[in-house]
């Protein structure tokens, strides 16, 4: 259980789960263009999370949930009454009444075994916009996983790629680099759209198409207006990103799509890190990254 030190997770608040199956079991559902196919093992966990609240009645019906092949996300609700239990003790005995269902599944296998991994993780809704976010992820969680399994070669990170004499931390489609054309774009914060270097770098990201890709963090609002150029005309994207790929590192919602279509790669001069950095350090960086491919460093 990965939980944050020293707060009361009995308080009335939004907490997304994650349960993850354990290797070499059945698969909990099936993924078929992007959507849940329903299983013997899905039907029985359906039943347990949809009647969860009549048990624990301190919790809404959960309603935004996902059963994928190998792992559960859930929005868990602890509801403002005086008799409320933590989610620590309501994840534990959901996953305890999980593991019946299954093995009713298996009446003859798998008796003995845990289905599911002792670590489980939470986040808790704390921000405007988070639980919208937390169910947006719910809801096309299958979508990303299938585009994933269709496409594997390009959502894997690669230890070490050369470019620009540099080693760098890769993720996504390495192809790109031998395209013909990669443009470079390194843009001010203080560029605005009606001068004369936005007008000038938008230019040239319109210009790019299949046949090249641009180089850049794509931060700024310039260098973002060019990314979206680069999109409209079919042009790929080499992505310098400030921190390192960790584990289980994923692009975001809006870049799957075009990691599925090969058209997009991650690059970072930096080891993977858990550490949280801060802004200034993050554009620090991003200039020493945007340096490199400007030929100043």
């Amino acid at each position: 259980m990965a939980q944050l030190q020293g707060f009361d997770y009995k308080k009335p608040f939004f907490y997304m789960v994650m349960i993850k199956c354990r290797i070499g079991l059945p698969a909990f559902s099936m993924l078929q263009d992007g959507k849940i196919q329903k299983n013997a093992i899905t039907r029985a966990f359906l039943h347990v999370i949809l009647n969860y609240h009549k048990t624990w009645y301190c919790i809404e019906p959960i309603r935004f949930f996902v059963i994928m092949p190998d792992h559960l996300h859930l929005i868990i609700k602890i509801r403002e009454i005086e008799k409320r239990v933590s989610l620590r003790v309501l994840v534990r005995l959901l996953i305890k009444a999980l593991e019946t269902e299954f093995r009713s599944v298996f009446p003859e296998q798998f008796t003995d075994i845990p289905i599911f991994e002792p670590i489980w993780h939470d986040w808790i809704v704390m921000k405007v916009g988070q639980l919208a976010a937390f169910r947006r992820y719910i809801e096309e969680n299958p979508m990303r996983a299938w585009l994933r399994q269709q496409n594997r070669k390009f959502f894997t990170c690669l230890r070490s790629i050369l470019f620009l004499e540099r080693t760098w931390h890769a993720y996504g489609n390495p192809a790109l680099l031998e395209l013909p054309v990669l443009e470079p774009f390194q843009c001010s914060r203080s560029w605005q759209p009606d001068s004369a270097e936005w007008q000038q770098a938008l230019d040239s990201a319109s210009r790019l198409g299949p046949g090249g890709a641009g180089v850049s963090t794509f931060m700024s609002p310039c260098e973002k207006a060019c990314g979206n150029a680069i999109f409209v005309g079919g042009g790929s994207f080499i992505v310098l990103h400030p921190e390192g790929f960790v584990p289980r590192w994923h692009p975001s919602r809006n870049q799957e799509l075009l990691c599925a279509e090969g058209r997009m790669l991650f690059l970072s001069l930096y080891a993977p890190s858990s550490a949280k950095l801060d802004r200034k350090t993050l554009y620090q960086r991003c200039h020493e990254m945007g340096d490199i491919i400007m030929g100043k460093r």
